[in-house]
């Protein structure tokens, strides 16, 4: 049988969020292996090629989805890009969404492991740990797709990305993200890597 081909998009540079490229997140979905994903926070100049392809890609999910529920008006779901908000108020960027599975389950009864490609900017293959507010391209397959559950949609399944800037160490997610201030002669920890990884970076306007 022929592996499906879909079709491919790949970014402009923007800022990581919600960032879980080395490891996955299992929060939701332990039993199964979790989830590789980033969001990817894109100026709304740049965002609108992008854009273009993923509501393409709906005029098939939703031809799809007219042929399985037999003329019926098929629901939709929510696209994965939505608008940036800070304070209330539209920041003029684009977030888009992307997500891959960290197994994959085999009819066969095989699991086969899955990795996230991570290039730096001349191309290299690199193993640093990733962190939020990094600055990077995101290649992913955008798939269509129905259910009479969720209804006609387009999911971007993550295959790799390419770092601009890496933020290193948590840098972008320190303490006063959370409204601290440094405390004069308190406890001054010893040098160790930062425990709170993945935090969201405190702003995604500085590119």
């Amino acid at each position: 049988m022929n592996k499906k081909v879909y079709n491919k998009l790949v970014t402009p540079i923007g800022i990581s969020q919600y960032c879980w490229l080395n490891t996955p997140d299992t929060k939701f979905d332990k039993e199964n292996g979790g989830h590789f994903k980033t969001n990817l926070i894109v100026k709304g100049s740049e965002a609108q090629s992008i854009i273009k392809s993923i509501k393409d890609e709906m005029k098939v999910s939703l031809e799809m989805a007219k042929q399985q529920s037999k003329g019926k008006e098929p629901k939709t779901a929510n696209l994965p890009f939505e608008e940036e908000y800070l304070e209330g108020k539209p920041t003029g960027n684009i977030i888009f969404k992307f997500k891959a599975k960290a197994k994959i389950n085999m009819k066969s009864g095989e699991t086969i492991d899955i990795k996230i490609p991570v290039f730096d900017s001349k191309g290299t293959p690199m193993k640093d740990q990733i962190w939020s507010g990094s600055e990077m391209k995101v290649s992913a397959d955008m798939i269509p797709y129905y259910t009479a559950m969720a209804g006609a949609g387009v999911s971007l399944r993550l295959k790799a990305v390419q770092v601009a800037k890496l933020v290193e160490g948590g840098k972008g997610a320190g303490s006063q993200t959370h409204g601290f201030e440094e405390i004069k002669d308190g406890y001054v920890a010893p040098q160790a890597e930062n425990a709170f990884e993945n935090e969201v970076s405190p702003s995604s306007t500085d590119f």
